[in-house]
């Protein structure tokens, strides 16, 4: 992360639960100032006090919806006032969807219309919106959580994912004479509540586990020692990438 001596500042989208919640409580517990961000307003506001609480840092909750320039825009200049410039934003908030009983032949345009604006126009607003604070400063970090439904048959998800990491690049060859890195984390199969409720049958369950090298579930602990990484001064020369951490599932794509 940057040589800030009060830490540097990390907003995390879609953090009120799972593993953007997760991904925050760690980056307070690396020493970072953090903001989560989320449109349930009541439950990030929660999260974030309980980050606090657990970590001791500095960490402040705020509503947004991604999808909308504006409620991004006030977002960051909260965060602008409160904490100064975004250092790292980590571009978690989506929408999943139904991947068994949603086919993308049969998807309803207007549900397209929404998975790709909270899943593609949101981190492209994000990432505008904290570019003039990385510009000045010459450094900054945008990761985007992709999946590797992207590379696979999951509808409109997919779709949406597979149009994250082409915009992961496209970000990152723009900005790179700024000094600012633009990855992407595929994340494979997660054992949270999400993963479950999307996947409710044991035996699905069971499919995930056994298509993996590891022959497990994946933790929000094992995708951040990726995104950490990729925050870090180590990573000055990577840019553009889309980093599949799936306990070897990609070698059954």
């Amino acid at each position: 992360m940057s040589e800030d001596s009060q830490g540097p500042v990390v907003v995390v989208t879609g953090a009120a639960r799972g593993l953007g919640r997760d991904y925050a409580a760690m980056f307070a517990a690396d020493g970072a100032r953090v903001v989560l961000a989320d449109i349930q307003a009541d439950a990030v506001a929660a999260a974030a006090e309980d980050t606090a609480s657990a970590t001791g840092a500095e960490v402040i909750g705020l509503e947004v919806d991604v999808a909308s320039a504006d409620s991004v825009a006030t977002m960051i200049a909260k965060v602008e006032e409160r904490l100064g410039g975004v250092d790292v934003l980590i571009n978690n908030a989506g929408i999943w969807g139904d991947l068994e009983s949603a086919p993308l032949s049969a998807t309803d345009p207007n549900y397209f219309d929404l998975v790709m604006a909270v899943n593609v126009r949101g981190p492209l607003l994000c990432a505008q919106a904290v570019l003039d604070h990385m510009r000045a400063e010459g450094w900054g970090r945008i990761i985007n959580i992709s999946s590797m439904g992207a590379y696979m048959p999951s509808g409109v998800y997919g779709v949406s994912k597979l149009a994250l990491n082409s915009m992961t690049f496209a970000l990152a060859t723009e900005l790179g004479p700024s000094g600012i890195t633009v990855n992407a984390v595929a994340p494979g199969p997660i054992d949270n509540e999400a993963t479950r409720a999307q996947l409710p049958k044991e035996a699905m369950i069971d499919k995930m586990i056994a298509g993996t090298a590891m022959k497990r579930m994946g933790t929000s602990r094992d995708l951040y020692g990726m995104i950490r990484y990729l925050v870090s001064r180590d990573a000055d020369w990577v840019t553009g990438q889309t980093f599949l951490v799936n306990g070897g599932y990609n070698s059954r794509l």
